[in-house]
């Protein structure tokens, strides 16, 4: 295992720690498939939040749904990592056809961690 995968690992870990012990997640998993981008390898975690993030990705009865979340290191971030070809590999790679977004979970040095919706093509915003 190289260095790079024990950062990739990492991350992964402090991701599905956060939404299970911080955000109270259930079933939060560490999706088996992956892709190599920019010599670094790119998975996806998944998981149901406690209540709907958004009104507009939920079960018709209102109950929240499955989420995807990909980790990254804020240095990635900053470096021109996430691309929009990267984003349309993972949404052709890594997701479900009808996945409409995933979550950007972006991980600094102090442990802090923010969430930011990516969604897949246009999105009209909100009122």
């Amino acid at each position: 295992m190289t260095s790079r995968d024990n950062e990739d690992k990492s991350l992964e870990l402090a991701v599905r720690t956060n939404l299970v012990h911080f955000q109270n997640w259930s079933d939060v998993t560490i999706c088996n498939d992956e892709f190599q981008w920019r010599e670094r390898t790119i998975k996806l975690l998944s998981g149901i939040p406690q209540t709907p993030l958004t009104s507009d990705n939920s079960d018709s009865d209102g109950s929240p749904v499955r989420e995807y979340l990909l980790p990254v290191h804020l240095a990635q971030y900053k470096s021109d990592f996430i691309t929009i070809e990267c984003l349309d590999l993972i949404f052709e790679k890594l997701c479900k056809p009808d996945t409409k977004r995933i979550i950007l979970s972006i991980v600094n040095d102090d442990g802090t961690i923010v969430f930011y919706f990516v969604y897949k093509g246009i999105h009209k915003p909100k009122k």
